[in-house]
This record gives structure tokens, sequence and C-alpha cells, in this order.
């Protein structure tokens, strides 16, 4: 069963995603932060994960006291990011993933952060907040 795509549900189903994944979780091996994922231009609500050590810890609905990473982009760039036409580096450098944190830390992460992003695409999810992708049916 797949879930609206930024949703606490999916998100948990992210978090399993990531955990799973070596790439992502030895990638991030000594990196804790809270992150908030949610939509640009809209008022849909933001949904948060908590990385403590590389591993995907918990997912919370309600913004933790301290967040450390915001990642917000409007539906058109998330359908992108989720169909691989636009990367997490690309995201981040042209503005259409709007990001707020360390960008020091980002870069030192990149390549597990770019693993990160990638897997959003390949977790299923309900799409109707954002169109489908061109080159393959929507999840779900």
């Amino acid at each position: 069963m797949s879930h609206q795509f930024l949703s606490a549900d999916w998100l948990r189903d992210y978090q399993s995603a990531w955990n799973a994944d070596p790439e992502v979780v030895g990638g991030l091996k000594g990196f804790s932060a809270w992150i908030e994922y949610g939509w640009a231009e809209s008022d849909f609500p933001s949904v948060y994960l908590q990385v403590d050590s590389g591993s995907a810890a918990a997912v919370a609905e309600n913004a933790p006291t301290k967040i450390d990473f915001v990642m917000h982009a409007t539906p058109e760039n998330w359908r992108k990011i989720c169909c691989g036409e636009l990367n997490g580096r690309a995201a981040l450098l042209t503005r259409k993933l709007q990001f707020k944190g360390s960008m020091i830390t980002a870069m030192r992460y990149m390549g597990p952060f770019n693993a990160t992003i990638a897997l959003l695409g390949r977790v299923p999810h309900d799409g109707d907040r954002m169109a489908a992708c061109k080159d393959k049916p929507a999840s779900g």
C-alpha cells in the first residue's frame, strides 16, 4: 500500500528504505539531525525525520524543538526529483530544492545526500499532490 507523498505514513516507508540502504546509512555515519520535508508555496503540513549517526531513527508529524535542515520544493520540483529528472545536488544548487541548514555539512555529505534524494522516488506514493512522471506511471 502506498501513502500520500510527504505524509507521516509515507515518511515511515522512506525511513525503512533509508535504513535498508547501506550507501545512505554508511555514508552518513556520524551525521545526526532533524530534517523537515515539505511543500513550497503550499498549506500542506511538513513532516520530520530524525537521523541518528546515519540511521533514520524517528518520524514526527509535529516540529521538533530544533530543526537542523529544511527541504521544501514545489509539487513540480518534487516530481522532477522523484522521477530522476533532477538530482539532489542540482536541485540544491539551482534552488529548486529550497534548503535551509549548514551548507558546509550538506557539501561534506553530498554523495549520501544525493542517495537520500534519489531514494525519495523509489518509495511508492500516491501522487495526487504532484503530477506523475512522464516516462513511467505514477507509483501507487
